[in-house]
């Protein structure tokens, strides 16, 4: 499975997370370290650390075909969706939770816009509620995350996918393989064109 950016537009889009960019990631694995260091379910099966690296090669493999999406927001919604949830069953505040580690961390380990944090803050707070997005971004931030709903055993359901893309039933079925694979952080700092 390749998490690489598939063409020279993707490419060109994934550079946006450089110094001077409105989403600027110095150094993604240490910003991986600090979440998971503060992280209150990174070692859960279902919600943990190895989900998230999952979204994020969901939302990488969705990229190409959802062209106005924003890579590097797609990335810290993998990396803080579910970094703050308590336990696996009923948890309706993890995403708020998820989000106010991101807006903690705003301005040490990573940077962005007012507009892209609220954008990010939002993805968070709402991703479990079911909604559709119309932004492309938020839309491939929920899809990515919903696309992973195979590891406890429910078919994503494509009239809950916000994108053409991960509506795709090839791409359904390509995210239950998914669940089977060991994605590393590094290989996903890769294609995402980090440092």
């Amino acid at each position: 499975m390749c998490f690489r950016p598939s063409s020279p537009a993707l490419a060109a889009r994934v550079t946006g997370v450089g110094s001077g960019a409105r989403v600027s990631i110095p150094d993604a694995a240490r910003l991986v370290d600090t979440v998971l260091a503060r992280s209150t379910g990174k070692d859960s099966f279902l919600h943990g650390e190895g989900h998230w690296r999952r979204v994020a090669a969901a939302g990488l493999a969705l990229l190409p075909e959802t062209p106005d999406a924003d890579p590097a927001l797609v990335f810290l919604f993998a990396l803080f969706h579910d970094s703050m949830r308590f336990n696996d069953g009923h948890d309706p505040q993890h995403g708020p939770r998820g989000a106010a580690l991101a807006r903690e961390l705003r301005g040490e380990a990573f940077d962005l816009g007012d507009a892209e944090m609220d954008l990010l803050g939002f993805a968070c707070e709402e991703h479990t509620n079911g909604g559709v997005g119309r932004d492309p971004t938020l839309g491939l931030c929920w899809d990515a995350d919903r696309l992973n709903l195979w590891r406890v055993g429910i078919r994503p359901d494509p009239r809950l996918l916000s994108t053409g893309a991960a509506r795709n039933g090839g791409r359904i079925a390509w995210a239950r393989d998914l669940q089977r694979e060991h994605v590393a952080w590094e290989e996903l700092h890769r294609g995402f064109g980090f440092r």
